[in-house]
């Protein structure tokens, strides 16, 4: 069972009450309400409701998220808004959580089905039911059309992708209209020209400029979606490019590869950084923000999502967008988190609740000899057993300057791991004679494919191994380039590894990747080795690397290589299958490489 404390402690206010619906007051004054809809406006989405025994009014700029199933009575729902006269909700989204209500009726038998991307030239006064023109074609839409608005308000002049089967007299009978972003087009839709081939030639330190692929000329814009699932854009990757052919080749609406000797990367912009908002505009939110470090210029296109609170200064933020020439990012989304501004919890460890509040959760708890504070906030998940003294749990969190975790979840687990998920009982070190690199990986699968020749057997074993195991997660970081160097960075230390996570661009948050056992008063426990940080300190910050030692003699020819000891700390080697990584500095942020 996964639970938030805050809709927890309300659900049960709201059981005692007698009403179906649970509801908090979040922060900034947004309101939640979570049941049935028991009455909704006789067409389309716009108007009154009744969800959960509350009135809720919609507009036609509230968000319908219909994802999990058709907005219906019948329908569980989330919605959010704010307070109206009366005790009235004004929702601004109204998400579906599961359907028990009528599903869309199933096309006839032997119906054509279709899809096609359009923008919206007309559509029904009163909602999203009745009859609409989009990119030029006849389409009605029912109570049962699954209306999506995630990427925007669908409005006359959205780009949008219609699903349906065809009518009596040519007109599209819509199952599903789902805004998208601007610039997304999937297949063809609205373009005329198409490439398939191997990327021949990229622009430097960026993807925005012109490539040239299958020996054809390709325009990348800040608008072109860029989709690396399948690997990341290098040369000889095979790409299949969508776009309108111009006088200076084929403007690209979309790009993505087919297959690539590179990583994947996320479906989204070029670059994406998460922080706290250090400067804003003197005047509005147009004009040039600070992130993390990080100029960010904002455009009156760019998108702003205000869901977690309003743009301030100190606020954390995450920001999508593509790189300026001169350094910085032209951001086309960026919208407010919850937390400190990293990704995920800098923080993973496991232990045992050792003491909890007297009454309630919410409070001070003890796992693992650490303090814990938890909010109404935190979430607790007890599917393996109840949350009380003596659990094993594992803990996702931020460390406090005072040495206390604030969680942000705490889950039951059948006992307290010594490794990770993939993780084997050794960190085997491998080289890369062409890069100058060292990898270190605890992970079977990774090991084993890298023993298997993967990268053209570019990677070898040094010989060298760490034990791993313990309560406290490594994180492990990836340059990705062009972001970044083509390296990878291991910390132990939850201070550092949130830092890195918000103020560092350059290096990627992959995962926390082994379970070690951190120093304590900056010296290893009792039975372990120490484990030395090295860092190769180049010219330029695409070359860096980092080495993990054990061996003093290869401590002694790192040092006289001109490598730099960033950390000390202890761990493999010793009788516990147990190790630690030390406090060092955060890794110097590079300049992105091509």
């Amino acid at each position: 069972m996964r639970t938030t404390l805050k809709h927890a402690v309300l659900a049960f206010a709201a059981l005692a009450a007698f009403t179906l619906a649970t509801f908090a007051a979040a922060k900034d004054g947004v309101v939640e309400v979570k049941g049935t809809v028991t009455s909704m406006p006789a067409s389309g989405f716009v108007g009154d409701w009744t969800i959960g025994g509350k009135a809720v009014q919609s507009t036609a700029d509230t968000i319908i998220d219909q994802e999990d199933g058709p907005l219906v009575v019948g329908a569980t729902v989330e919605a959010k808004g704010t307070p109206g006269e009366g005790g009235v909700l004004v929702a601004t989204k109204i998400e579906v959580e599961s359907a028990s209500g009528t599903p869309p009726p199933p096309p006839p038998p032997g119906a054509a089905t279709t899809r096609f991307e359009g923008i919206v030239e007309a559509m029904p006064v009163g909602g999203f039911v009745g009859d609409w023109v989009i990119g030029g074609k006849a389409v009605r839409s029912s109570a049962a059309t699954k209306i999506e608005q995630e990427e925007g308000p669908l409005v006359v002049g959205a780009n949008v992708e219609v699903k349906g089967t065809l009518g009596d007299g040519g007109v599209i009978l819509a199952t599903k209209i789902e805004v998208e972003e601007a610039g997304d087009d999937d297949d063809g839709g609205m373009d005329d020209g198409e490439i398939k081939g191997a990327i021949e030639a990229l622009p430097v330190d960026t993807f925005i400029g012109t490539w040239t692929v299958a020996g054809q000329q390709v325009i990348v814009l800040t608008t072109t979606r860029l989709d690396q699932e399948d690997g990341g854009f290098v040369v000889g990757a095979i790409v299949e490019v969508h776009g309108t052919p111009g006088p200076d080749g084929l403007v690209a609406s979309k790009i993505e590869t087919k297959s690539s000797v590179a990583p994947p990367e996320p479906e989204d912009d070029l670059l994406k950084i998460e922080g706290l908002i250090e400067m804003l505009p003197a005047d509005g939110l147009v004009g040039l923000w600070k992130v993390a470090g990080v100029d960010v210029q904002v455009t009156a296109t760019t998108k702003l999502e205000e869901e977690d609170g309003p743009f301030a200064v100190g606020v954390p933020v995450e920001v999508k967008g593509f790189p300026l020439v001169g350094g910085g990012i032209e951001a086309t989304k960026i919208e407010t988190e919850s937390g400190n501004g990293a990704p995920v919890p800098a923080l993973m460890f496991f232990g045992t609740v050792e003491a909890m509040p007297v009454d309630g959760m919410v409070g001070v708890w003890t796992i693992g000899g650490r303090t814990v504070n938890v909010t109404d906030a935190t979430e607790l998940e007890d599917e393996v057993g109840p949350l009380e003294v003596g659990a094993n749990v594992r803990v996702k969190g931020w460390a406090q300057a005072d040495g206390a975790v604030e969680a942000r979840e705490i889950k039951t687990v059948p006992n307290v791991p010594t490794a990770f998920g993939d993780s084997g009982p050794l960190a085997v070190e491998f080289f890369n004679a062409s890069l100058g690199h060292f990898f270190v990986t605890a992970s079977k699968s990774e090991i084993a494919a890298l023993d298997a020749g993967a990268f053209n057997g570019a990677w070898v074993r040094t010989g060298a191994a760490i034990k791993v195991g313990g309560p406290t997660a490594v994180c492990r970081f990836y340059g990705m380039p062009p972001k970044g160097p083509d390296s990878h960075f291991f910390t132990v230390n939850a201070a550092e590894c949130q830092q890195v996570m918000s103020r560092y661009q350059a290096w990627t948050f992959e995962n926390h990747a082994f379970a070690m056992t951190p120093p304590v008063d900056g010296a290893c426990p009792s039975g372990l080795v120490p484990v030395h940080r090295f860092y190769n300190n180049p010219a330029s910050g695409t070359s860096m690397n980092h080495r993990y030692v054990i061996d003093a003699a290869v401590m002694q020819q790192m040092i006289a290589d001109g490598w730099i000891e960033g950390a000390r700390a202890g761990g493999g080697g010793g009788p516990k299958a147990s190790s630690s990584l030390g406090r060092a500095r955060a890794p110097r942020q590079p300049k992105p490489s091509a």
